[in-house]
């Protein structure tokens, strides 16, 4: 209980946050259409294990480059970044631009609507049993 409230109290600060002046954080997603677009990263990632790309379980306040059991570059563990919605609205976007030396291979997620709904469907899985 007290995971899941700290995880929704984590969830909403990251939402509130803002990245610079004039620039809000993203409108929340639709975590169903999140869960189909995870599909995508499935290639590297899972919720529950690690895969060519570290688990996402408990991915939402975590400090990037730090899961146990997986290694990460050095850009990643000396990035001083936690993952939070616009975290990861950032990194996904571009994720080579905004840590440079990432080992993750991918240009970006550019539409917006598909970075919000993604990130819906990963503070979703934090919540679920698999993750505990």
């Amino acid at each position: 209980m007290v995971k899941k409230y700290l995880l929704a109290v984590i969830s909403l600060l990251g939402w509130a946050m803002v990245v610079k002046a004039g620039t809000p954080m993203p409108s929340q997603g639709d975590p169903m259409r999140g869960k189909a677009m995870y599909a995508q990263c499935m290639g590297c990632h899972s919720p529950d294990r690690h895969r060519t790309g570290p688990k996402h379980c408990g991915l939402i306040g975590r400090k990037a480059g730090t899961v146990d059991g997986y290694e990460y570059s050095k850009a990643m563990r000396q990035s001083n970044i936690v993952w939070v919605p616009q975290t990861l609205d950032h990194f996904l976007y571009a994720p080579l631009d905004y840590i440079q030396g990432t080992s993750m291979g991918i240009a970006g997620i550019k539409n917006g609507e598909d970075r919000r709904d993604l990130i819906a469907y990963l503070i979703a899985i934090n919540e679920q049993p698999v993750c505990d």
